[in-house]
C-alpha cells in the first residue's frame, strides 16, 4: 500500500488545517526540528509498514473492550486519509497502556515529567502538519499539555541518512497564551482546539472524539494553572 493511502509518514511542522500543502515540500521537515522548541526529539528503530503486523495479538489479549474502543475512536479514525492505518495505532496504543497499566506510566515513559506532574486527561485526535494531519493522543497534565504519534515518522538526520521518530511535542502550560475553540460555521464538524505559545508557535488539533470535553478540560486546566476561576468556556 502507498503511504498517500495510509496517510503521512513525513515529520513536518505544524500547520493550520485546511491549509496542509502536498508531499512535493518536504523539504522543509529536514530542518524545522531546530526552529520548533516543543518538538521532542527521540529517535527509533524503523517500522515495519506492515498495518496489519502485530494485530492479532492484540485483539487477543483485550477482545472484551473491543467494541466499546471502536465505538469511541469510529469519529476519530475518519479525519485521516486511512481508517484502517488509524485503527492499528489506536490499537497498539491502547493494548500498549492497558500493558503499562493504564495512560499515566506510558504517559511518564513518552515524556520527561516533573515528581509531582499527574496526568489529568487523554483525548485521541490528529496534530494538524504541512503534510497532512497526524493521528495520536493529547495529554493533558497539571504541568503541560503534549502530543504523541500513534507511530514514528521519518525525517532527515543531521547526517543527512533517513531517521525515525515519534512525533511528540511538550507545550508547559506557562507558555500557553491562549487556547482557542475554533468551529467552522461553514461545516460545524469540523472542530479544532488551536493552542499559541507566548512565542509565537501555534498547534491545531483536530479530531477529537469529544470536543467538547476535551475544549472544557484544557481550558480549565490552563485557569487553574495560572490561578484563576474558570468561567466554563
Amino acid at each position: 500500500m502507498d503511504q498517500q493511502k495510509l496517510g503521512t509518514h513525513i515529520m513536518s511542522p505544524p500547520s493550520v488545517p485546511n491549509h496542509n500543502k502536498k508531499a512535493h515540500d518536504q523539504e522543509k521537515r529536514h530542518d524545522f526540528q531546530t526552529q520548533q522548541p516543543y518538538l521532542v526529539y527521540s529517535p527509533v528503530v524503523k517500522p515495519n509498514n506492515n498495518p496489519i503486523d502485530s494485530v492479532s495479538h492484540v485483539f487477543n489479549s483485550w477482545t472484551n473492550k473491543a467494541d466499546t474502543i471502536a465505538r469511541n475512536v469510529w469519529r476519530n479514525l475518519k479525519t485521516g486519509p486511512s481508517v484502517s492505518e488509524a485503527a492499528c495505532g489506536k490499537l497498539k496504543l491502547t493494548a500498549k497502556a492497558l500493558t503499562e497499566g493504564g495512560f499515566e506510566p506510558l504517559y511518564k515513559q513518552i515524556f520527561a515529567t516533573d515528581p509531582n506532574e499527574q496526568l489529568k486527561k487523554t483525548f485521541a485526535c490528529y496534530l494538524s502538519t504541512i503534510t497532512g494531519p497526524v493521528a495520536g493522543t493529547l495529554y493533558l497534565s497539571s504541568t503541560k499539555v503534549a502530543f504523541c504519534s500513534d507511530r514514528p515518522l521519518s525525517f532527515r538526520a543531521p547526517s543527512g541518512h533517513e531517521a525515525w521518530s515519534y512525533y511528540k511535542v511538550a507545550i508547559p502550560l506557562a507558555n500557553i497564551g491562549s487556547v482557542n475553540p475554533v468551529v467552522m460555521r461553514e461545516n460545524p464538524s469540523e472542530r479544532y482546539i488551536q493552542i499559541v505559545t507566548i512565542d509565537g508557535h501555534d498547534f491545531w488539533f483536530m479530531g477529537l472524539i469529544n470536543f467538547e470535553k476535551a475544549k472544557h478540560h484544557v481550558l480549565e486546566t490552563l485557569s487553574h494553572f495560572r490561578g484563576q476561576p474558570y468561567g466554563g468556556y
